[in-house]
């Protein structure tokens, strides 16, 4: 395959020239170069070929709250093929109180994935910290480089304080990096007895009950820890104004801490919270202010926010009305397929970033975060031809039932983009075309991580 007049983006540079794949993996990158005999020749017309972006937040076939989400691998990797996404990293939570029996089920669940992934192991109360440095070592040589904690859901994730200091030795020792969920449960809890006896517990409050503070609160917390044991840490879901402060202290202060913040959190306020649709507009952390999206941006514009990611957790419209208010209805929403052209439009069109800026924080940055760099992130000679084409012209409004999310529906109903993926490549073969899926069940494969860049 010749991928001819393209303007080839990276995280540093545009370059206008052909690419050349050959089996699963670039070839050749230059100036006029001269097809083969029987290849096929693409002519892209100076549009921008990018690599292929990874999303390093997903929760396809989440099992949650005794139901499952409705986008599998297939159906998800699908949405997400046709938002140029070609790598995903999903979570995998333990079984039997044993982390390599989580990644081993999860693989065999993520079997009919049509894109390339990896997984985050989640860490839970049930699993003892004399396990910990054991298991993760094993888990670094099948190809883990990740692991994720929660400070929240006591029923089902939260760590015990008393095992944290254990945790974040031992992923420090074997060189994992620890990515977390960070809202207090504490104030959770007491926030939800206030709401309660006011007899406020509706959609509407779940910014309210858990609250930018939650998030702070949580974030400062950890960062004591950091700064004893000088290790790196990754927050994830940014959602605040008030946990980037943290941030932004913690790291004036020395500690290594990485932040990944969504589209959602970026463009929506939790006025969608508001109404008879409310409940579809539900996660957690929730959507907060129009100051909330400001000073976000302007962490991506300074460098101080690392990765943007989907969070996508596509429950279906009727799974969203099971529930009486924001403590039991089913918290996520499908967003995989709509980052690229949301960050494109409302982030580089706009000159907020450059497309190298939206190139390293959607695909680069998560590829050497989380050890994939080796074989993605980038379009360089000898890397898995990965590769997105890219139409900045292409004006689409964004509707939930064009889109390919089993959900049905989209937070961003009607928002317009311009700039749309127009052709997804994965190691070498088109799996989007002209508008039309041409991957196939089980193409996508699971990929082995290096060590994570924060520990070289």
């Amino acid at each position: 395959m010749l991928l001819k007049n393209a303007k080839v983006v990276s995280a540093d540079k545009i370059k206008e020239g052909d690419v050349r794949v050959e089996g699963e993996k670039i070839k050749e990158i230059a100036k006029a170069l001269n097809s083969k005999q029987d290849e096929e020749v693409i002519d892209l017309d100076g549009k921008f070929l990018l690599p292929g972006l990874i999303d390093s937040h997903v929760h396809f076939s989440l099992h949650s709250r005794g139901t499952v989400t409705i986008d599998d691998f297939y159906s998800g990797g699908c949405s997400a093929a046709f938002g140029g996404v070609t790598t995903i990293i999903d979570y995998a939570d333990q079984v039997d109180n044993s982390l390599i029996k989580g990644l081993v089920k999860r693989k065999l669940e993520a079997r009919d994935s049509v894109i390339d992934y990896n997984l985050h192991l989640c860490v839970d109360n049930k699993l003892s910290s004399e396990r910990y440095l054991k298991d993760f070592y094993r888990l670094r040589e099948n190809g883990i480089s990740s692991l994720k904690a929660f400070t929240t859901y006591s029923d089902i994730y939260m760590l015990n304080n008393k095992k944290w200091i254990s945790l974040l030795k031992a992923a420090k020792q074997a060189e994992l990096l620890l990515t977390v969920h960070a809202e207090k449960d504490q104030l959770i809890q007491a926030n939800t007895l206030k709401y309660r006896a006011r007899k406020q517990l509706g959609v509407e409050y779940h910014s309210d009950i858990r609250s930018s503070s939650v998030e702070a609160e949580a974030i400062s917390e950890l960062c004591e820890l950091l700064k004893l044991l000088e290790m790196p840490l990754y927050i994830v879901h940014l959602s605040s104004q008030k946990g980037y402060q943290q941030i932004l202290k913690a790291r004036e202060q020395g500690v290594d801490i990485y932040a990944e913040t969504a589209p959602h959190y970026l463009l929506l306020t939790r006025q969608l919270l508001e109404g008879e649709g409310g409940r579809l507009n539900l996660m957690s952390p929730p959507l907060r202010e129009k100051e909330d999206n400001r000073v976000l941006w302007d962490g991506i514009m300074n460098g101080k926010i690392d990765v943007i990611a989907t969070d996508h957790c596509a429950f279906s419209v009727e799974q969203k009305k099971a529930g009486s208010n924001s403590l039991d209805i089913l918290p996520g929403i499908p967003g995989v397929e709509t980052m690229l052209p949301l960050i494109y439009t409302y982030g580089v069109k706009v000159g907020r970033i450059s497309v190298n800026k939206m190139v390293e924080l959607l695909s680069t940055n998560p590829a050497k975060i989380f050890g994939l760099y080796s074989q993605k992130g980038s379009i360089e000679v000898g890397k898995d031809a990965d590769l997105v084409v890219f139409d900045p012209d292409l004006e689409v409004k964004l509707h939930g039932d064009r889109l390919h999310s089993k959900a049905g529906y989209t937070s961003f109903e009607g928002i317009k983009v311009k700039g749309m993926p127009v052709m997804t490549i994965l190691r070498g073969t088109k799996i989007v075309a002209e508008g039309k899926f041409l991957g196939k069940r089980g193409y996508g494969k699971f990929i082995k991580a290096d060590k994570s860049v924060v520990y070289r």
